[in-house]
């Protein structure tokens, strides 16, 4: 599934002033740079991970719909809250809205949710598209919700990478050796089998 951001997060999940306290930090003048560190540690985050933290709106995209009723459309960036809208281009070229009365959703929850999967319901076929890229439209919304709903263990490897990243600035730390700077990944979080 192509992905296709259509409405970013409207705030962060750590907020400046729990970073400072975190990273010990009582001046301003570093506010901007934590700022900055607050979005990239997200951003790295829902990169390396396919999980959204904070609402937000997608589009998803694919070039047909599976071939048989019993397979599953698996939505990206998990947790899913909603699906809005199917859309997709008939044989004939026509865009045509598949109603949600012919098809399920299933939506996950919880801290360490799976991606939320589409199928058509009983007797119903997937309708037929026509053969081009990116024939299939998904309008669907992700993400724990606001700041608050961020489970505490991905805000403490939040936390964690933003520490690293303030203390180091560059990505070797040079010393009695060169070696690379510790924790800029997001274990156990970056393998995850989402379903």
């Amino acid at each position: 599934m192509e992905l296709d951001q259509v409405t970013p997060p409207a705030v962060e999940p750590l907020t400046l002033a729990e970073t400072k306290l975190h990273l010990r930090v009582e001046f301003i003048k570093d506010d901007g740079l934590i700022n900055g560190l607050i979005a990239a540690a997200r951003q790295g985050f829902e990169g390396e991970t396919g999980r959204q933290l904070i609402t937000s709106t997608y589009t998803g995209f694919l070039d047909r719909f599976p071939r048989h009723s019993l397979e599953r459309i698996h939505i990206a960036q998990p947790p899913l809250v909603s699906v809005t809208s199917v859309k997709y281009l008939d044989s004939s070229g026509v865009q045509q809205t598949w109603s949600n009365t012919l098809y399920t959703v299933k939506a996950f929850s919880g801290p360490k949710a799976v991606r939320g999967v589409l199928f058509p319901n009983f007797d119903q076929p997937y309708p037929i598209t026509r053969s081009i890229p990116n024939a299939v439209e998904i309008l669907f919304v992700a993400g724990y919700g606001v700041a608050a709903a961020v489970p505490n263990d991905i805000k403490q490897s939040l936390l964690a990478v933003i520490g690293t990243l303030y203390e180091n600035r560059e990505t070797v730390v040079v010393g009695a050796g060169v070696s690379r700077v510790p924790g800029l990944d997001f274990e156990p979080w970056k393998d995850m089998d989402f379903g």
